[in-house]
């Protein structure tokens, strides 16, 4: 029987997924997020392993980390440039990724989100995303 936490984590990658298929529903999407998967395909086999999809993770991290003490509060996540571009998908992204609710986003939260999310998007459990896992668990990709 899945926790609270499970159910509380499903919703907010739902949510992720429709705050994304809202921001990239566009013709180059499909591209867009080719680029995405390739780019983060380290070793260039066609795959992304857990390391390659953390490491695209903490790379988007540090860039919003402005003073780099690795932990984002919200005056901080203000001046980033999600947040000057689209401000309620910054909120939000800060809220769901808040786990412990302390006001401050830490690296060990992002972590923990996105080993969760990889082991989901990997359906068929081979510790690799392919390119249509990759794309299936990102909607706004398929348009």
């Amino acid at each position: 029987m899945a926790t609270y936490k499970d159910i509380m984590f499903r919703i907010m990658i739902l949510i992720s997924m429709v705050f994304l298929s809202n921001i990239l529903a566009n013709p180059q999407t499909a591209k867009f997020g080719s680029k995405i998967f390739y780019k983060c395909d380290y070793n260039k086999d066609g795959f992304l392993n857990q390391e390659e999809y953390l490491n695209m993770s903490t790379k988007r991290f540090k860039r919003m980390d402005l003073n780099k003490n690795n932990q984002i509060i919200i005056d901080e996540l203000k001046n980033t440039k999600l947040a000057l571009i689209m401000p309620k998908i910054a909120i939000s992204w800060f809220k769901r990724s808040d786990l412990n609710n302390d006001t401050i986003v830490t690296i060990k939260e992002i972590t923990i989100i996105s080993n969760k999310k990889f082991k989901m998007m990997d359906t068929d459990n081979d510790k690799l995303l392919n390119f249509n896992e990759w794309q299936s668990n990102n909607p706004s990709f398929n348009k």
